[in-house]
């Protein structure tokens, strides 16, 4: 259920159970324990001198209805109503204490959220991209000449680069909706101060594995190798051995 519906539902309760109460109050106090029994009561026979010729014998007659009698039903309809006004005072009070309740809750959800994204902005605000790529490269050196490595000599280049958009992306840099593989990978290694040289000639042995028709050679290979070393060695951080 939704925070939304959760408070309409919430509001909804609390109005039924204050209409609830109104309801029962205005009843009790407008039938009254003394209007409950209406009537006279019940009339006296007027005495006369000469007995009735149809008067029925004293012990077929119904018995007269006495006052206490009425006192009695006045009596429990009075707690009836009192019991019911009660009951509808709690209803409406535990109705209120679970809406301010309900609330609180929300309010702490909410507050607990927008502490947790203000943490995470400024984590990362703290973190330093070109670090955080550092970290990462250094971290797939091995991974970096082992593609280098094996395979033709074009696919090596290719899957060397590809390692370099991998670090990018797991150092949360990520590639612009405009920019080419080529361009998103030479402005993460600028972010790290990688030899622009090294950087620019496995750019471009990249770019002619990728789109061009003649086959690499191995010299194409050891050129990027000392290119990759060399963009090792002038990131920042420490390189492994």
């Amino acid at each position: 259920m939704t925070a939304r519906r959760s408070g309409t539902l919430a509001v909804a309760l609390v109005a039924v159970g204050v209409l609830l109460g109104v309801v029962l109050v205005t009843w009790a106090a407008s039938i009254g324990p003394n209007d409950v029994i209406r009537g006279d009561g019940p009339s006296l026979a007027t005495p006369t001198d000469q007995p009735s010729q149809s008067a029925t014998p004293q012990g077929d007659t119904d018995p007269v209805p006495r006052p206490h009698d009425a006192g009695a039903h006045a009596g429990w309809i009075r707690v009836i109503a009192v019991l019911l006004n009660v009951a509808a005072v709690v209803l409406v009070v535990a109705l209120l204490v679970w809406l301010v309740r309900w609330l609180l809750a929300v309010r702490r959800v909410r507050r607990d959220r927008a502490s947790r994204s203000v943490r995470l902005e400024s984590a990362f605000d703290v973190v330093d991209p070109g670090a955080a790529v550092a970290r990462e490269l250094l971290a797939g050196i091995d991974a970096q000449r082992a593609a280098l490595t094996g395979g033709s000599p074009r696919n090596a280049v290719v899957a060397c680069w590809h390692r370099f958009e991998l670090a990018a992306a797991a150092a949360g840099v990520e590639r612009r909706a405009w920019e080419t593989s080529s361009e998103h990978t030479i402005r993460v290694l600028d972010l790290v101060d990688a030899d622009p040289a090294a950087v620019s000639r496995l750019a471009g042995l990249y770019r002619e594995a990728r789109f061009s028709q003649h086959e690499l050679t191995e010299d194409d290979r050891t050129a990027a190798l000392e290119a990759l070393d060399r963009i090792h060695r002038t990131v920042h951080g420490p390189v492994t051995a």
